[in-house]
């Protein structure tokens, strides 16, 4: 298992849809921070109060990250299924569930790798957009616990959309459905809440939401549901999709 994370590793660094979503994420978040820029005098003649240049505090509403690392998991993590390449592994020795976590692995690193680049063209935008240098927004421990929380949010996001890849095995309808999750999950799960009279909030537990809902100064109260959802995900998700790829036909 570890010589494919290894050569999975390595593919995907190389080619063309990680660098494409790359650009993606970094050309997004250039443009919200000069959104934020421009709309920053509009919002204080609207509310009356001085509105913080710091664009931390709303980096994460138009998910940035989440879009681009959902197109790499659709499209990247059904190459084996399109090519044909899975029943190769399979019939190699290798077996499903060692298949199925390597991908799962893959899927997290990238996710990290995503989140950290993100932070440091986050705080390039700061400074060209904001003139904030540096850390001077917060302290140290506030950035790693919210960098380390946000991982867990998009960890299990991807957990969850190469989850529904193995499930689908076609990149383009994956992908969309992936996407509808992004735009709609919260509003089905809303709507559950309603008609089943729920006395319980279960949308606190809708990772892609709550990636916007933290904020550094109350990551604190959100550590434990971060955790609790990534332990959740793997388990409902990788566990549910991971049993179905064991028994399904791979040819």
């Amino acid at each position: 298992m570890l010589n494919l994370i290894r050569a999975d590793f390595y593919k995907a660094i190389h080619g063309k849809v990680l660098k494409v979503c790359f650009l993606m994420m970094t050309g997004w978040i250039f443009l919200c921070a000069y959104a934020q820029k421009a709309t920053i005098g509009m919002r204080e003649y609207l509310v009356g109060t001085e509105v913080s240049a710091n664009y931390w505090d709303s980096f994460f509403n138009y998910y940035p990250v989440v879009f681009p690392l959902i197109i790499f998991c659709s499209y990247y993590f059904s190459n084996d299924f399109r090519q044909g390449t899975v029943k190769h592994y399979i019939e190699k020795g290798l077996s499903r569930w060692s298949y199925f976590f390597s991908k799962l692995v893959i899927g997290w690193i990238v996710s990290c790798f995503f989140l950290v680049s993100a932070f440091l063209i986050g705080l390039l935008c700061n400074k060209i957009f904001f003139e904030i240098s540096g850390l001077t927004f917060t302290n140290i421990s506030n950035i790693v616990s919210y960098i380390f929380c946000e991982a867990l949010y998009h960890m299990a996001v991807s957990t969850l959309a190469i989850s529904l890849v193995f499930l689908i095995r076609n990149s383009s309808v994956s992908m969309a459905v992936n996407a509808l999750l992004i735009f709609f999950g919260y509003l089905v799960l809303h709507g559950l809440e309603s008609i089943l009279g729920l006395g319980y909030n279960i949308t606190i537990f809708w990772a892609i939401s709550n990636i916007n809902k933290t904020r550094i100064d109350m990551v604190v109260q959100w550590l434990p549901t971060a955790i609790i959802i990534f332990f959740a995900y793997m388990i409902i998700f990788g566990g549910v999709i991971g049993t179905i790829f064991k028994k399904r036909d791979i040819t």
